[in-house]
Parts: C-alpha cells; structure tokens; sequence
C-alpha cells in the first residue's frame, strides 16, 4: 500500500499494461515504450499522470481527498511525458471530467482491440454543426448500408458543438444506418472539457405544433446526434402544407 499520494510501481504498470502502453490522449496516442540500443533492456516514454494532483499546489487538487484515494489507480491516467506534462500547466484545458473520460475511452479502445474506422465519421471540435439531414419527402434523407468491422458511423463532439441533425416532416425517413458485418451501427462520442450545462450522445424528439403560417397542426421530428452545449439547439423546418418555416 502507498505511504502518500504517489502511485507504486505496482500501479504505475498496470496503467500502463491497461493503457496498451500508448498515451490515452485521443489526439496523441504514440507508444510509450520502445527498443533501447541495449537490445536487453526498453525505453520508456510514458508516465502514470494524476487525475487529481497528489499535492496542494498541483492541477486538479481536491482537498477532500486522502492520500490513499490520490495514490490509488482510479485517480490515474496514462500518458506519454509530452502530454503528461501539458495537463498540468494548463488545468482550466485538462479538467478531470476530460481525462476521466479519455482513460474511459481508450481502455475501450484498447480493449476492442484498436477499432477498425467506422464507415462515415463526424469530428466536430469546440463549436459548429457537423452535418444537417432534413427530408420533406417520402424517401429516405440519409441511406449508410456499411459492411465493414467498425461502427457504420461515428461521431465525435468534443468541447462543445452538433455533431448532427436530422429532422423529418414527410412519410420517409430521416436517416437510416444499416450495419451487416458486426460493426455497431452508430457511435457518439461527447467529450466535455469546459463547463456546459447540456451533453448528450443522442436526442429524440417528436413534435406537435401549430403552423406559425397557416395555422395547421403539423407532426415534425427531430434528432441530434452528439451535442454540447448551453441550450438545445433549435432547426427550422417547413410545414407540409403551406410550406411555411416553423422553428423547432
């Protein structure tokens, strides 16, 4: 058992061993660990970060911690010594819920064994709309039939942003993912790392209203795919029959 808040080297292995000795930053992720001109020996690059700092003083220290809970493998991360080192000098960048949620999700990844790409994929990073859908008609707005190992899509919101809308005001479909070799059909990935007060993978939503021109009642749907953000964002649609702009 630690006698401070520093990681054994029991623990500091583990995170490696579990890091699949590559950095957990999604940006990074080079190896860790590599040959040394001494074929008997290995170069190690990587180091076991603190999620929350061991020591007052340090990024992310809380001080209703104990030591023991600020040596333990919970509170750690693994990194190469590059992002190690940036975490800490730029904590209001780095705040614990991102690398709690990049040591999730490259622990997945590593266990999945490194994912094949997915068919389609959508980054959005800090801001903007990464794709809009809107079908009218009775077709199908969006048509992925994907065949491959990875996902037939992912997206990817990170800070804040949309990673995608779909709305549907006709007897089609808005969007349709079909995956026949395994792969999951859809991943959403929000990664949070400034103070938001909504995240979510996905929202559905059917709506009822009035028609703000003719007055009619009108059904819309309306999904969102990925978003951070402060407010829910709003999409305009058009009625089916004035065709008239309605905000939903």
């Amino acid at each position: 058992m630690a006698s401070g808040p520093d990681f054994t080297e029991v623990i500091k292995q583990v995170l490696a061993k579990r890091a699949g000795q590559v950095c957990s930053n999604p940006k990074c992720r080079r190896p860790t660990s590599g040959p040394h001109s001494d074929e008997s020996k290995a170069v190690n690059l990587g180091e076991a970060a603190h999620i929350r700092a061991a020591r007052l003083g340090q990024a992310r220290y809380d001080a209703n911690m104990t030591d023991e809970e600020r040596a333990a493998i919970s509170n750690g991360i693994w990194l190469c010594k590059e992002c190690a080192r940036k975490i800490d000098v730029d904590e209001a960048k780095y705040p614990v819920v991102l690398l709690a949620e990049w040591k999730s999700m490259h622990e997945k990844w590593i266990s999945d064994g490194k994912p094949e790409p997915a068919g389609r994929e959508i980054l959005v990073k800090n801001g903007g709309v990464g794709g809009v859908i809107s079908n009218e008609g009775q077709g199908i707005g969006l048509d992925i039939q994907h065949t491959g190992k990875g996902p037939a899509e992912r997206i990817v919101v990170e800070g804040s942003g949309i990673g995608e809308i779909i709305t549907n005001t006709g007897t089609g479909t808005g969007k349709r993912v079909v995956s026949s070799n395994g792969g999951a059909a859809f991943e959403s990935h929000v990664i949070v790392d400034r103070p938001v007060k909504m995240a979510a993978g996905i929202i559905s939503k059917l709506v009822i209203t009035n028609c703000s021109k003719c007055g009619r009642s009108v059904q819309f749907s309306k999904v969102i795919q990925g978003f951070a953000g402060d407010h829910e964002p709003l999409v305009s649609v058009r009625c089916k029959f004035c065709g008239g702009i309605n905000t939903i």
